[in-house]
């Protein structure tokens, strides 16, 4: 009888759960995105520096572009971008300019494309001046 009761119990607790996370759109979402609260920061922080630099591109696009064609957006040498890359996050693989951001991300570090649209935005300001 007692296991009963407690099978019901997680039975009651288990469709109370799944209730309140449909009922919220925001957690059905990430839950099939299967997004991490990391991942969810990362696009924050993207979305707050949005409009603080010369190209206009979004971190979900930035993650699929390679070093070579953000450097090519930004104008700037791929090399010189690389090496600020690997600085700033203390990278420790053999990359080149051809890897994708992503690629970096999953390998090593889980970094917000923001941070790179700044490195980039340094790198060509300093070529500027």
């Amino acid at each position: 009888m007692k296991k009963i009761i407690l099978i019901i119990t997680m039975v009651i607790v288990l469709v109370a759960v799944a209730g309140c996370a449909a009922e919220n759109p925001a957690v059905v979402e990430q839950v099939q995105e299967n997004i991490t609260e990391e991942e969810i920061e990362c696009e924050e922080a993207e979305e707050e520096h949005e409009h603080e630099h010369s190209v206009e591109i979004e971190g979900k696009e930035m993650k699929a572009l390679s070093v070579q064609e953000v450097a090519d957006l930004w104008e700037i040498s791929s090399e010189v971008l690389l090496s600020k890359i690997i600085a700033e996050f203390d990278l420790q693989g053999d990359y080149t300019v051809d890897i994708t951001l992503e690629e970096i991300r999953v390998a090593e570090y889980k970094f917000s494309p923001a941070i790179i649209k700044d490195l980039a935005e340094e790198e060509k300001e300093q070529n500027t001046n």
